[in-house]
């Protein structure tokens, strides 16, 4: 589960800003959404939606927290600058390092993770262990100017009261990359079984836990998972029945092609056909979600797997289409499906950009409460962004799991901060408040309306205004 995550110098964020899942004890309210924390009173929370005009930096939010796990599961190759972006709208920025924080849960550990770097070095790195209030150091590493790094292994490295992390220790003398993380290192350098308990646990959350779908990404693995896992297979067409997509059940068909065909995907994905070992069979996944199985023998031998959808019709028949004519919308809840059924089955995080694209807004709703139903309470918690205003209800979420994001003209960086900072009456309706500009983070169109445009609308809707709300009730506390 994560606690927390805390930005500073990277794109739009400029001071150090918090997404913060831990619950807050002035709102009591769907007290069954929230997770027990280990060794601690506090209980972290299922859901954070994050609303916010459009380049406030809901999106970098999303960017800074994919970069960020980025440096730990994929590294950095030797020699090769980080290429992290500092903010960029002021002249000491730029010369300044990027910090990244998080605190997350593992099985029974409660991790407090972070690193600080510049743009071809980590300047510095830190893994402890938070239990009963206190900080017990994993390890701390320092990174001179002249790039010599030094990795000082904490008591939890050292005693054997956290199990054996000899091989752990031994990597910590030998060092690492300038410009690589520690942890990098020990997740590509040590077996799982050499890392240690408490190593092997604080990199499992990042290399099995996190999932990150961006805007307009797809579930690569889609056709291979309804060939192979029943049980997802029938979830699916359970969820796409019941929200009346016309959809009744997936399937996919297989069917033998010539090896031309991968002629189609170009020069470079024929090369790695041919650089195949002989006797090696993998898959490959395109764009439009069809699975190519490639088996290198004397020849090429290439299969095709593609998805179809089926409908019923009117007499009780069954219709196949194919997967690509189903509805934007559609494809882009199926995609997702995967991620829903997944969480259920077991702990994970999920961060979702832009939830609601092309999805109808109950839709988009009916997700999220899916998710609340079976994996609210279980340690499994969903993070997205949006602009679809369904989400701000509060009979579905607490004021704690609502998020904005604004960016005041002045600076141009983007401030993060959550419902629960403001006095809100508890019959106040969310989604229209927020439209009228209460809790700020929209886009600020009517303020910048001409004096003429504001007299024409006057006339044409007199009972109405333009006028921006004023009212000093929500207030932040």
């Amino acid at each position: 589960m994560l606690l927390s995550f805390s930005i500073e110098n990277f794109r739009s964020f400029r001071e150090e800003q918090t997404l913060s899942m831990i619950a807050s004890n002035r709102h009591p309210d769907h007290a069954e959404h929230t997770a027990a924390i280990p060794d601690d009173e506090n209980r972290a929370l299922p859901v954070a939606v994050i609303y916010g005009a459009n380049g406030a930096g809901k999106s970098n939010l999303v960017r800074a927290f994919s970069f960020f796990c980025g440096l730990v599961t994929r590294g950095v190759e030797p020699k090769k600058p980080i290429n992290r972006v500092s903010f960029l709208l002021d002249k000491e920025s730029g010369g300044k390092p990027t910090e990244f924080k998080v605190q997350y849960v593992e099985g029974t550990h409660v991790f407090a993770y972070g690193c600080r770097i510049s743009d071809t070095m980590v300047d510095a790195e830190w893994l402890s262990l938070l239990r009963n209030g206190k900080e017990i150091s994993v390890y701390e590493r320092v990174t001179r100017s002249d790039g010599e790094v030094t990795i000082e292994a904490g008591p939890v490295l050292k005693d054997d009261t956290w199990g054996d992390h000899a091989k752990a220790l031994a990597l910590t003398k030998v060092g690492v990359l300038p410009n690589q993380l520690f942890l990098h290192a020990a997740a590509k350098g040590l077996r799982e079984q050499d890392q240690g308990p408490v190593l092997a646990s604080a990199l499992r959350w990042f290399a099995e836990r996190v999932v990150i779908i961006p805007a307009d990404s797809t579930f690569g693995a889609l056709a291979h998972l309804v060939a192979h896992d029943e049980k997802f297979t029938n979830f699916a067409g359970e969820f796409l029945r019941r929200v009346a997509t016309g959809v009744d059940r997936l399937r996919v068909d297989t069917s033998q092609v010539e090896e031309s065909f991968l002629g189609g995907f170009g020069r470079g994905f024929e090369q790695v056909v041919r650089d195949m070992p002989a006797g090696e069979i993998a898959s490959f996944t395109v764009p439009d979600g069809t699975e190519l199985i490639v088996e290198k023998t004397k020849g090429t031998k290439v299969q095709v797997r593609t998805i179809k959808s089926e409908h019923l019709g009117a007499d009780g028949s069954r219709v196949s289409l194919p997967f690509s004519e189903e509805s934007d919308g559609t494809q882009r809840l199926t995609h997702l499906l995967p991620a829903l059924h997944a969480v259920c089955q077991r702990p994970g995080l999920f961060m979702i950009d832009e939830i609601d694209r092309s999805l109808h807004p109950l839709l988009a709703k009916g997700f999220v409460r899916e998710f609340l139903k079976h994996c609210a309470g279980h340690g499994s918690q969903l993070i997205f962004t949006t602009h679809e205003t369904a989400f701000l209800d509060l009979d579905l979420l607490r004021r704690d799991e609502i998020w904005f994001v604004d960016k005041k003209p002045a600076e141009g960086a983007t401030e993060l901060y959550s419902l629960a900072d403001y006095k809100v009456r508890t019959d106040l309706k969310i989604d229209k408040a927020y439209l009228q500009g209460r809790f700020e983070a929209i886009p600020p169109i009517e303020t910048e309306l001409p004096n003429w445009v504001r007299d024409i609308m006057a006339e044409i809707n007199p009972k109405g205004s333009t006028t921006p709300v004023t009212s000093s009730e929500p207030v932040k506390s």
